[in-house]
């Protein structure tokens, strides 16, 4: 399974305006650790794809994305959690589908994040 991606002319309606818990991966092919998220964000569509809309975003440096302040996304893989167009949160670096990563995931599923 492949994630869904948004860019920044489609970010507020497919993220801000969504009903639906949304996560994006900020995602720089060229790296591994960012290729191994993909990975974990698609066992986790796998699990909670019906609860959680599951995006990727190519980063961009100095994308207008990135430089909002409330997100400051700096490097790849950074994945944002969201809530009714609210962050609620924000992971840098990798993290396999178990343990925490998954419990942020199922709390999100759950309206508890």
């Amino acid at each position: 399974m492949s994630l869904n991606k948004v860019d920044a002319s489609s970010f507020e309606s497919r993220v801000l305006k969504s009903t639906t818990p949304v996560i994006v991966l900020f995602n720089d092919a060229s790296r591994s650790a960012s290729n191994k998220m993909v990975a974990t964000l698609e066992a986790a569509a796998q699990d909670q794809g019906k609860a959680i809309e599951f995006l990727e975003k190519t980063l961009e440096v100095n994308g207008p994305i990135e430089k909002m302040p409330a997100y400051d996304v700096q490097s790849a893989p950074t994945t944002l959690f969201f809530r009714d167009g609210k962050l609620v949160r924000t992971v840098v670096g990798f993290y396999g589908y178990a343990d925490t990563f998954k419990a942020w995931v199922d709390q999100l599923a759950k309206g508890e994040a």
